[in-house]
């Protein structure tokens, strides 16, 4: 080290020797000469120097000496003069700026660095800890080894996949006959207790980052007791006939003895355009819920209400899945407007009045959601639908109140998280419909209900609503008013597993009067992966 710092003094010195320019007065000290010439001024680089030619053999001299250390000084006049004498007291003058820039640099340089105590702490805690370090590296080479393992066998680094399971043992009956919309009549004991399931399967995959298309695969198993009561109740998994278990339409040729046949039941892709809060969606099997008319408390049959009433409003999604098209503009935090257009038969091709994206049954949807703040929303609802052939007089009141060739609806879907513990939630819908016997059918529906996160413990709600289906009104109407209560309880078993126990009310079913009450109990097991 001593002969590094000599030898490096030695280099200075020579270099300085063309460093500073000669003084008149030779018995000037050192201190007196640092910083107090006029004559000569500080320079960043060798080229503010007029007298120095890159080819003469210092040149990488000053150069370094002037960018590295900055301890080189010239004339006023740009001129260095190389050539000239120097003094003793310059050489020294000049030596002591480039050992000041230099301890500096190394200052800096060296103000961090560890000293030999350090090391040795550092050894003795290796020595301690060195089982614990050996077991980390075993975990650290197995998770890399396993790694290179899910990238060599993964499925795609483009696709998700996930999906859930639903258990469900339902149960219930009425306390006398109940009449079904045609005039057949069920007694009221005759609903076995059954064992339901479904099964769905999502993959995700994504092209851009911005974009998303979506194939669900699902199947059914077992029959609700919608089964016994009828095609228009909706008791489990918002099913919405015999068999039909989930926001069907969808579900054909359910089987009871625990097989499923597997449906493709969504297809979709959607993605940003324009920006990013605009999102477009299309596909051959779009699924309407999914964009409009959703509530945050009362949207999901896996997690809250599994009446098909209480899930959505049965205006609004008269069709609720086909080939279709829509977008949702978020226009701000306050407004979003969302549209969508589907036609139930899109993909036939032939056939009179009930084929084609333009010519079969079809739902034309707007929406308008205002939030007035974070915890609240209100969506405004235009719905119009075209359906050209219902044999129960669907979407009124299911007793032959006649098919109807155009429905429009005006709704209201408006939630309220009061308190993170309490919330508000309730649909309401009016619709006027053409028929071929009558010009102005008028239909109506609303519901209402409370929520109640973190119920006994986080993760778990309480859930309440009641309300009244579509429901004929004028001369044509039968006598009864159907009224909806379901209450649920979710307890959430982990992250995965959630138990529901669930129970169901419909008094005067079908809007029939004279009809008794139908109690239906469930008790409802959700997995998800």
């Amino acid at each position: 080290m001593r002969k590094f710092l000599a030898a490096t003094i030695s280099l200075l010195g020579i270099s300085a020797l063309t460093v500073l320019p000669a003084f008149a007065t030779p018995d000037v000290s050192v201190s007196a000469l640092q910083g107090r010439n006029p004559q000569v001024s500080q320079v960043s680089s060798v080229s503010e120097l007029t007298d120095v030619d890159p080819n003469q053999w210092a040149f990488q001299a000053l150069k370094s000496l002037v960018e590295r250390y900055g301890c080189i000084e010239g004339y006023p006049s740009k001129k260095y003069l190389g050539n000239r004498p120097l003094s003793r007291y310059e050489f020294a003058a000049g030596l002591n700026d480039c050992l000041e820039k230099v301890g500096e640099q190394i200052a800096a340089a060296t103000s961090n660095l560890a000293t030999k105590d350090d090391l040795t702490t550092v050894q003795r805690l290796q020595e301690e800890f060195k089982t614990e370090l050996a077991t980390l590296k075993g975990r650290v080479d197995a998770l890399e080894a396993k790694t290179k393992e899910l990238e060599s066998q993964q499925f795609s680094t483009t696709t998700k996949l996930d999906g859930s399971v639903v258990f469900a043992v339902q149960g219930g009956g009425a306390g006398g006959d109940v009449t079904l919309p045609g005039g057949n009549v069920v007694p009221g004991n005759s609903a076995n207790t059954t064992f339901i399931g479904r099964t769905r399967l999502n993959l995700l995959t994504t092209f851009t980052g911005n974009d998303l298309l979506t194939i669900r695969m699902a199947g059914v198993t077992g029959s609700s007791l919608a089964g016994t009561f009828g095609a228009n109740l909706s008791t489990a998994f918002a099913g919405t006939g015999t068999g039909a278990l989930s926001n069907d339409q969808s579900t054909p040729n359910v089987q009871d003895n625990g097989t499923a046949t597997v449906n493709f039941d969504k297809i979709q892709y959607s993605t940003t355009l324009f920006s990013d809060n605009f999102r477009v969606f299309i596909g051959p099997r779009l699924d309407l819920l999914e964009f409009i008319d959703t509530n945050s408390f009362a949207n999901d049959e896996e997690v809250n209400f599994s009446s098909g009433f209480f899930v959505n409003n049965p205006i609004v999604a008269a069709i609720f899945a086909a080939p279709g098209l829509g977008f949702d503009w978020s226009i701000n935090d306050t407004f979003s407007l969302r549209a969508a257009y589907l036609a139930q038969n899109g993909g036939q091709s032939f056939g009179s009045g009930l084929s084609g994206l333009t010519g079969s049954n079809s739902a034309q949807v707007v929406e308008l959601e205002v939030k007035p703040s974070k915890s609240s929303a209100v969506r405004l609802q235009y719905a119009g639908n075209s359906v050209q052939a219902t044999t129960d007089g669907l979407p009124f009141d299911g007793n032959n109140a006649g098919p109807a060739t155009r429905l429009d609806s005006f709704n209201v879907n408006a939630e309220w998280a009061v308190t993170p513990s309490f919330g508000l939630f309730g649909r309401y819908g009016t619709a006027t419909a053409v028929t071929p016997d009558q010009p102005n059918k008028t239909s109506n529906l609303w519901q209402f209900g409370v929520a109640l996160p973190d119920l006994f413990a986080p993760g778990n709600t309480f859930g309440l609503a009641i309300g009244q289906p579509v429901r004929l009104t004028g001369p044509v109407a039968d006598g009864g008013t159907e009224t909806d209560i379901e209450a649920y309880y979710s307890f959430n078993i982990n992250d995965r597993i959630t138990l529901i126990p669930r129970l169901q009310f419909i008094s005067q079913p079908y809007n029939i009067s004279g009809n008794p009450t139908i109690t239906v109990g469930t008790l409802q097991a959700v997995f998800k992966f």
